[in-house]
């Protein structure tokens, strides 16, 4: 089952977006209904992997740092190894010879409607790979959020991590990794954006009363 790519960071080598899409039928006339990845990705995705063209005789290329599902389908956030294989991977990326993905799985639950249509309710998931061709336009990449986003995620981060912590909860390893990851880019945003802010009120001390000249500022990715 594949699915298109569309955007990718080149200088983490980082690609990110929906690597399936609910409720539309691909060109292999299979549906994939909202829920189906729910039990495959409340098991642990740890053991999920990045790879190159399905195939699993070559080493894997990279690892999913995000993995979820929201109203729109399987979202995904990976990261391509610095690998001789993973390098080869980079350079298609960036040149856009290699610009789809698709899911490697194992249907766990489904059944077929009066048109033939496959629809799939359950679903392990074993791997993303970076393919050549895809069969579903409509799952893509959708690149980097905002640093308006980012702070709004990090406020829900520390919302769940409190009902987290009070109900006794414990953090695991991966969550713990993806938290120190994500407080190093905000740590690296924060300075962006307090560097803007002093620019522009050495601007305004400078020149009181007259407009600030445009300041570009460039969005920061932050994973979680």
């Amino acid at each position: 089952m594949q699915f298109k790519l569309d955007s990718y960071n080149e200088e983490e080598g980082i690609f990110s977006g929906y690597g399936a899409v609910f409720s539309n039928v691909d060109t292999g006339g299979d549906i994939i209904e909202p829920g189906a990845f729910t039990k495959t990705l409340a098991e642990g995705w740890e053991r999920v992997k990045i790879l190159a063209l399905h195939n699993d005789c070559w080493l894997p290329i990279g690892r999913p740092i995000e993995l979820r599902e929201d109203a729109n389908g399987l979202y995904l956030s990976a990261k391509v190894s610095d690998t001789s294989m993973g390098k080869d991977i980079k350079v298609l990326l960036k040149d856009g010879v290699l610009n789809e993905l698709s899911i490697g799985y194992d249907p766990v639950v489904f059944d077929y409607d009066a048109e033939g249509i496959r629809h799939l309710r359950e679903i392990k998931l074993w791997e993303v790979s970076v393919v050549t061709w895809a069969m579903n336009p409509e799952a893509k990449i959708t690149g980097y959020k905002s640093m308006q986003e980012a702070a709004e995620r990090a406020l829900e981060i520390e919302q769940e991590l409190a009902k987290d912590m009070k109900a006794g909860r414990k953090i695991s390893n991966m969550r713990l990794k993806s938290l120190q990851d994500a407080s190093k880019a905000m740590k690296k945003a924060s300075s962006i954006i307090d560097a803007v802010i002093r620019e522009v009120e050495g601007a305004k001390k400078v020149n009181p009363g007259k407009e600030s000249k445009s300041i570009s500022v460039r969005e920061v990715e932050i994973y979680f």
